[in-house]
């Protein structure tokens, strides 16, 4: 009963700062657009041949973005799974939300009362959810889909063919026609939208699992080295004659980086991370051999392609439906990925192939003097959640960082950030924190001996000094290749970059204290807080 009455306690009191908002049922304005939230799973930036990619072949995003706006100096809050998503959610770092895969503390229903998706659904959107939750540490498991009008999601990793594997993450689409989890995210696009109420505006916020490293490596399960990659996905006869995953790419001579197989320490010293504690020997393997490496690519780039395939029929569904020019559509990954280069693989780096990420937002309502422009401004995947917002006439929250892009992408001339704040609070594969900051020419960055679950005083870095920095002159060296923090000619720009990050640093852990008064926290692995049930 304690605990019953406990969550009711704290509930109520996160509500309390909740801004007034029309119930559910009341009917919205009509002026308010649609928002489709398009999210792709470690697909880093400059993957779509409208970006210069040489080779990869994405015809419908290619022509969002063409008609659209880009930002491509967009980072993620956090470049790993669950914490990125959480930060989506509720436009708030992981040192301020508190939930990640190290950290101490799980998600709770006051928290998600405070997210874009509860908070459009309170003013009268019509919300769907489908694809891959992400969150993984939230008070609510087993109830997510009550947060939404419509779900067809999952928690954890689910298969490529989630039909032929019997598991919690591949169950919710063994009801589904199609075979491959990126077109059963079509089927359920379609669904939602089929299912939609005329009088409500909707949002629709859809996670892909591709071109994520657990959805490649299952393209072909039945051999003992399948999560290597060691033979060609289209070996798998589910494959054979796919125009995505059987020959697509396999003949065009894909030029793998240089830097596969050789000393990863020569970029990041053995001391502050070792890459056989989970990156080599674990998790991403495939990234430290050539062979593997080059098939690797092939199904991250068949997937990609997959994704846009099915995006084009989104396009196709809302123009038949006549909801194209109403509706708002954001593209996004949770993060990028490291594939050979700098002689490792995997994410959870500040490195920009980790922690940049493709930005596209279109308003068709935009004149056509306005799209098709791709802007230099730095942008925070936190900014994602204050434009959702903004597009949905709902007033952003307390605590929220970020600002709304839509002033940009009006057109209009407004001050912007001249420099962006960069963290990493994972811990797992000996992985170390991190801070950087990233202005117009340099990025640096800073690192910290890691701790599982982690607390409040254990990112209080105030009285500590970094264990390794790195500092790059992005003008001349856009690949990040050569680090100038211990060059004496640079000793004074790393001291102001290194102040900068510690006074962002230290505001960031206030606000954290400031938001655990309003919205106490769930340490992880205590007993459940249960709601009473509804009569």
């Amino acid at each position: 009963m304690k605990f019953i009455v406990l969550s009711i306690y704290l509930l109520l009191l996160s509500l309390a700062g909740l801004p007034s908002l029309p119930a559910a049922g009341d009917s919205a304005p009509a002026t308010r657009p649609n928002i489709i939230f398009l999210l792709t799973d470690d697909q880093r930036d400059n993957t779509l041949g409208a970006m210069g990619h040489p080779f990869v072949q994405t015809p419908n995003l290619d022509r969002l973005m063409r008609d659209s706006v880009r930002f491509r100096n967009t980072y993620i809050a956090q470049p790993v799974c669950a914490p990125s998503r959480v930060s989506f959610f509720t436009g708030m770092h992981e040192r301020v939300h508190g939930v990640g895969f190290s950290s101490s503390y799980d998600l709770t229903e006051a928290q998600w009362e405070r997210s874009y998706p509860a908070l459009l659904r309170r003013s009268g959107y019509h919300s769907g959810f489908v694809g891959k939750f992400g969150v993984e540490y939230y008070t609510f498991q087993g109830r997510a889909a009550e947060k939404f009008d419509y779900w067809w999601a999952h928690d954890g990793w689910t298969k490529f063919l989630p039909k032929d594997v019997d598991s919690p993450s591949t169950k919710p689409y063994h009801r589904a026609k199609e075979d491959v989890i990126t077109f059963i995210m079509g089927e359920a696009i379609t669904e939602f939208l089929d299912g939609r109420p005329d009088n409500k505006p909707f949002c629709l916020s859809v996670s892909f699992n591709v071109p994520h490293g657990s959805q490649v490596t299952s393209m072909y399960p039945d051999y003992p080295e399948w999560h290597q990659m060691t033979r060609p996905a289209n070996e798998n006869p589910k494959l054979k004659g796919s125009p995505f995953y059987d020959t697509l790419y396999r003949d065009i001579g894909i030029q793998i980086p240089e830097e596969t197989g050789t000393d990863p320490y020569r970029f990041i010293p053995q001391f502050i991370m070792d890459q056989d504690k989970g990156r080599r020997n674990q998790t991403y393997p495939y990234n430290y051999t050539r062979g593997t490496n080059l098939e690797h690519h092939i199904r991250y780039y068949q997937t990609i392609t997959g994704v846009d395939h099915v995006i084009g029929q989104l396009f196709a569904d809302l123009e038949r439906r006549g909801l194209a020019q109403n509706t708002v559509i954001l593209f996004a990954s949770d993060h990028g990925l490291i594939m050979g280069e700098y002689g490792m693989g995997g994410k959870e780096l500040l490195l920009d192939l980790s922690a940049k990420i493709p930005c596209i937002i279109h308003d068709p309502r935009l004149p056509a003097n306005l799209r098709g422009r791709q802007l230099d401004h730095l942008v925070s995947s936190l900014d994602y959640t204050r434009t959702i917002l903004d597009y949905a006439g709902v007033e952003a929250l307390e605590f929220m960082d970020g600002r709304s892009l839509r002033p940009l992408i009006e057109g209009k001339q407004v001050p912007w950030r001249e420099e962006l704040f960069l963290e990493s609070l994972f811990t797992m594969r000996d992985n170390p924190f991190q801070e950087g900051i990233r202005t117009k020419r340099w990025k640096y960055i800073r690192m910290y001996d890691g701790i599982m679950s982690y607390n409040e005083s254990h990112v209080d870095f105030s009285r500590r000094q970094p264990e390794f920095e790195m500092l790059f002159d992005l003008e001349i060296d856009p690949g990040e290749l050569t680090n100038l923090a211990a060059d004496p000619q640079h000793a004074a720009l790393v001291a102001e970059l290194r102040t900068k990050v510690s006074t962002q640093s230290v505001a960031l852990n206030e606000r954290r204290e400031t938001f655990r008064r309003v919205v106490p926290p769930f340490p992880r692995g205590s007993p459940p807080r249960t709601t009473p049930k509804k009569e």
